[in-house]
């Protein structure tokens, strides 16, 4: 079972993203306690989970595939709840919006694409 295009874009895709979000909670100062924690533990989630998809991968395990799902499912559902109450969100400024209208549109893209084309 070889790694394909599809799923290896979802990983890396996942890993910049919420790589990119851990950085961002730790830098900013106006989060502490329950927020910034929650937020870490969402991120951390991401990132163990495309790490964890990667390794089963490339170790051909019979749980990739699977694994797979749970990371492409989180991925949808966590976009389709959090992406949508971002554009839903009176509080958030337009250009915050586009950019995460974007990360939902192309994470959701990616993880239905490597869902579909998971077996060749």
């Amino acid at each position: 079972m070889r790694i394909r295009l599809p799923v290896l874009a979802l990983i890396g895709w996942t890993l910049v993203v919420w790589v990119g979000r851990i950085r961002n909670i730790v830098a900013d100062d106006d989060l502490s306690g329950l927020g910034r924690a929650w937020r870490l533990g969402a991120a951390g989630f991401f990132v163990a989970m495309g790490l964890v998809v990667l390794l089963a991968w490339w170790r051909r395990s019979s749980q990739a595939r699977v694994l797979l799902g749970v990371l492409a499912a989180w991925t949808v559902g966590w976009w389709s709840v959090r992406g949508i109450g971002i554009l839903l969100d009176p509080n958030h400024a337009a250009g915050f919006k586009v950019v995460h209208t974007i990360l939902m549109i192309v994470s959701i893209g990616l993880a239905m694409w490597a869902w579909a084309r998971r077996d060749g």
